[in-house]
């Protein structure tokens, strides 16, 4: 097989391109500012969004001497940064002049952008007007005709469409949404752009090879968007419920409410994004998962070129990445802002051997990544010390800021983060085990089978693309350190049983970059024999298609579990505007109804910050007994000793969830909620489709 680590003009010795990058920025600024001129809302995130992912990251880069695929992975990283880090301090000094920030920001990128004299640097590079005035729409056109692999991209986006009209309205499937309605189509669709993929990689067409990543990224992550009216999964809305907080109050919800408050980069970022753009935080987390998986293509693609492999293999990198990523850690949350920041700042490391100035840009960034994860920092040490260990960054002695800046902030924390658990014990088979334990139905077993088949096909891929990559002495031991490192998480924390899918989404890069040449090699290779010519395409075809169906399926396996209703979203709005604290909210599954829709879930956790427990955090043995026989009686007796309102909610996520897990007998939610309807002391406080809240009566009591 050959070698593809063809290098490109400006990888290690850049041309100055810093006056256009002065350019861009200018650009980035003027939509920074039009993002504050009255004009609809989503234009305004969209000119926003432009401005903090170009804007602060060109006015940096255009300092530095660094090469460009390294200043394309740092400048959208660079500006979430700064974002982050400014909106936290603001929130921890009690001012948050939203406005006043964005035109800082604006001034701060021109300033810098118009320090430069603007004149010829002497560099031979093509000018924007000349490149321009080279693309004829008539070549274009003639060469997009015969683009057969461009062509197939296109069919399949149009085909997806009519795809989508068939998922809006699914009923509940134990194997998720691709098995109901037209779900089959996506996997057909995924499939396609895969081999459009593949197709522009043997004829080299490196636009078109892009083109599909991007249509594979629209046909996985925005289906969930165009689908649903709302964000999926219960636990987003967490997340929603702290945003507008500090929205409502400009300042941080009080110490000890949740662990939120104490890492609130991600937080009042959004809050910030949301006051300047006057877009509705849902509909900023409805969007966020395609931005999230744009931006970690482009980093998981720019790592590898920096690595020094070739742009075809970055591709397939990125595309890796892209389709064997099932984890779902990319909805509205810290932890996928976490992970883009950290690609960003091992694309720094990569180049710290030869540009120091990237080393030092990285300290900032992995400050503001501190102050928005717990987790995600700590494994990025761990990279960072194994690669100073083995000098493949500069300067040797970079961890230490990082631990000093890790330990400075935790220390402080410690007894926020205590009743959490450090660590969780040393057994590393009860660590990597799962927080969902049930057998389940036979939906669940195959999902379960499928993911895991997955992960563990991939992990043990990327060693065996290792040690072949090291054998025939192609660079492996950076990506091997980002596939294998995150595994010493499970040494001492299970993460609330959540560590076994963090070390997978730690790993995915890593594994993706060493599967990637090989990957490549095979898929372009041609053999003689016609034989091994018919098995390497029949398992090629063969493994390919069952990893863009397992990544899938362990996207969409939940789909009944994780859809959340507008209705439910105002249900829960109007309960927590209304209620009096103290009060308790009992759910079936954390999955289903919203609590914390809104930042009133406040005035409930600042009493009790176990307020919305759902009725499935019970221990095993009253849940035993529970489900037994004395339902309505326990739960009547718990409401009557406990202080305050009880409201017990009913949810179609709930249900879904007790039936695909099989907490308990099959007709138990039937019976349970005959129970309350007839019981003297509860009655029904509001009602939907959807939903059902009952409310103690505590006048009966």
């Amino acid at each position: 097989m050959s070698s593809l680590l063809t290098p490109e003009l400006g990888d290690t010795k850049t041309p100055d391109l810093r006056r256009y990058f002065d350019v861009a920025a200018l650009a980035a600024s003027a939509a920074g500012l039009m993002s504050l001129a009255p004009l609809p809302s989503p234009l305004s995130a969209v000119l926003l969004t432009v401005f903090v992912l170009s804007g602060p990251g060109l006015a940096t880069v255009t300092w530095m001497r660094i090469p460009t695929v390294a200043a394309l992975a740092a400048v959208p990283v660079m500006g979430l940064s700064v974002v982050t880090a400014a909106t936290t301090v603001l929130a921890w000094f009690y001012r948050w002049p939203a406005t006043a920030l964005l035109l800082v920001m604006v001034v701060g990128v021109v300033a810098s952008a118009l320090r430069h004299r603007w004149q010829d640097t002497g560099t031979d590079l093509p000018r924007p007007v000349t490149v321009l005035a080279s693309l004829r729409t008539e070549r274009w056109w003639h060469d997009a005709r015969r683009n057969g692999p461009l062509i197939l991209v296109a069919m399949t986006l149009v085909l997806w469409v009519p795809v989508l009209w068939g998922l809006d309205s699914t009923e509940y499937s134990q194997f998720g949404l691709l098995f109901v309605g037209s779900g089959p189509g996506l996997v057909i669709c995924a499939v396609t752009m895969v081999c459009a993929f593949v197709w522009a990689l043997r004829e080299n067409r490196i636009a078109t090879a892009g083109a599909a990543i991007v249509g594979v990224i629209v046909v996985e992550r925005v289906t969930p968007t165009l689908i649903t009216e709302i964000p999926i999964y219960g636990w987003t809305y967490k997340h929603i419920g702290v945003v507008d907080y500090i929205q409502q109050f400009q300042t941080l919800p009080p110490k000890g409410i949740d662990i939120y408050s104490e890492w609130p980069g991600f937080f009042t970022a959004a809050a910030w994004f949301g006051d300047v753009t006057s877009v509705d935080i849902m509909s900023i987390a409805h969007w966020f998962a395609p931005v999230i998986h744009l931006l970690l293509a482009v980093l998981v693609g720019s790592i590898s070129r920096l690595l020094g492999f070739g742009v075809r293999v970055a591709l397939t990198a990125a595309m890796v990445a892209e389709l064997v990523n099932w984890v779902g850690q990319d909805y509205f949350s810290p932890q996928a802002v976490a992970m883009v920041m950290a690609l960003g700042i091992m694309a720094l490391l990569v180049v710290s051997t030869e540009h120091r100035s990237a080393a030092y840009l990285s300290i900032f960034v992995f400050a503001a990544l501190v102050v928005t994860h717990q987790l995600t920092p700590y494994w990025l040490f761990g990279v960072a010390a194994l690669l100073a260990v083995t000098r493949k960054l500069r300067p040797w002695w970079l961890p230490v800021p990082y631990f000093a800046i890790l330990i400075a902030y935790l220390i402080p924390r410690l007894d926020i983060v205590a009743p959490y658990g450090l660590l969780s014990g040393f057994n590393v088979v009860d660590n990597a085990t799962s927080n969902v334990t049930a057998v389940g139905t036979l939906g669940k077993l195959f999902t379960s089978t499928v993911v895991r088949s997955l992960s563990a096909g991939i992990v043990l891929l990327a060693a065996i693309c290792a040690i072949l990559l090291w054998r025939s002495g192609r660079p492996a031991w950076t990506a091997t350190v980002m596939a294998f490192s995150s595994f010493a998480l499970l040494l001492g924390q299970s993460y609330g049983g959540e560590a076994i899918f963090r070390v997978y989404l730690f790993a995915l890069p890593g594994c993706a970059i060493l599967i990637a040449p090989i990957l490549l090699d095979a898929l372009i290779i041609r053999l003689r024999s016609g034989w091994r010519r018919r098995v390497l395409s029949i398992g090629l075809a063969g493994g390919m298609s069952y990893a863009t169906f397992a990544g899938l399926q362990g996207y969409f396996g939940l789909w009944s579990l994780v859809v959340e209703h507008p209705s439910q979203a105002t249900l829960a709005k109007d309960l927590l505007a209304n209620a009096t604290a103290p009060a308790t909210f009992a759910t079936l599954d954390p999955a289903g109804f919203p609590t914390r829709v809104s930042g009133d879930y406040v005035k409930f956790a600042s009493v009790d910050k176990n307020f919305d427990l759902p009725l499935l955090a019970l221990p095993p043995e009253i849940l035993e007994g529970f489900a037994r026989d004395r339902k309505i009686e326990m739960l009547t007796e718990s409401a009557a000793y406990r202080e305050g309102e009880t409201y017990l909610i009913f949810d179609t996520q709930g249900r879904a969830a007790i039936q695909y897990y099989g907490y308990f007998p099959d007709g138990f939610v039937d019976e349970f909620e005959r129970q309350v309807r007839s019981s003297p002391d509860w009655s029904v406080y509001a009602e939907d489709e959807n939903s059902i809240i009952f409310g103690y009566l505590r006048s009966n009591r």
